[in-house]
């Protein structure tokens, strides 16, 4: 929820994962917007994946919140390299990604 809302997106899931991932193409996203769009589910992953190691790994305890701020935080790192006029400030980025 956390990703649709940074987008301002509404969104009601298939009942499959596949469904979900073929159907993510963002043609409800700006132009500007559509390349942090489709990196944004890659980065969810990756976030996902890191917390989840280190729970099964490290000993380590779920948090939401951390895990919020490693995604957005991410996504955040990825847009600067893709979109060379895109925000540098995490805080102008979140206003930039809400902008459509």
């Amino acid at each position: 929820m956390l990703l649709f809302s940074l987008f301002g997106v509404t969104w009601v899931f298939t009942s499959s994962v596949k469904e979900t991932l073929l159907g993510w193409r963002g043609s409800f996203v700006g132009k500007k917007h559509k390349a942090v769009w489709q990196v944004d589910l890659l980065c969810l992953f990756w976030s996902v994946w890191k917390v989840r190691n280190r729970i099964a790994f490290k000993d380590s305890v779920l948090s939401i919140q951390k895990l919020k701020a490693s995604f957005v935080y991410l996504l955040w790192l990825e847009t600067k390299l893709m979109i060379k006029s895109g925000p540098s400030v995490l805080i102008d980025f979140i206003d930039w990604v809400g902008s459509q």
